[in-house]
């Protein structure tokens, strides 16, 4: 996921990202908010491997991203709600409700064909399932793309102490 704290951001690196032929979802605070639902769940369901937001967006039409794994800040955040956000897009709970998921889908397949997997098996998926799950938790970062234009506003945004 890249988070873009502009529009003007937005609109430039949607114009690369035209050019280069990306498969990107793009929303933005103009979006129609039918669209970015539709945008969102494409992303969540992994048919488009990226999706570019704006800080407005996700402030002030209250989209909520789930699932995801990478995320880039394209700049400082601009507003303070949008780290609040940035703890709930990352959030293990996500990931957690994911496995329950998947934990069901063979649960309930195994006793709609108990014929075709036996219990041995159906302990390796589960196992195999979890396992997975704690592969995704471990594989989660957040990279921030900072210039030097931007001192002051992470001093703001972390404080003096931390930023020295």
């Amino acid at each position: 996921m890249l988070l873009v704290p502009s529009y003007f951001d937005f609109v430039k690196l949607k114009g690369f990202f035209r050019r280069k032929n990306a498969q990107v979802a793009m929303i933005s605070e103009y979006t129609e908010k039918k669209e970015a639902q539709r945008l969102r769940s494409i992303f969540e369901q992994k048919e488009v491997p990226v999706l570019m937001i704006t800080e407005r967006a996700l402030v002030f039409q209250k989209i909520r991203v789930r699932f995801c794994r990478n995320l880039v800040l394209y700049a400082v955040p601009e507003s303070p709600d949008i780290i609040e956000s940035i703890e709930d897009i990352m959030s293990i709970e996500a990931w957690d409700k994911i496995l329950e998921h998947r934990l069901r889908q063979l649960k309930t397949r195994s006793t709609a064909k108990k014929s075709e997997m036996s219990s041995e098996q159906l302990v390796a998926e589960c196992k195999k399932a979890v396992q997975e799950g704690v592969i995704q938790n471990k594989n989660r970062s957040i990279v921030g793309l900072f210039s030097s234009y931007d001192d002051k506003v992470m001093e703001r945004l972390v404080g003096t102490l931390q930023y020295k």
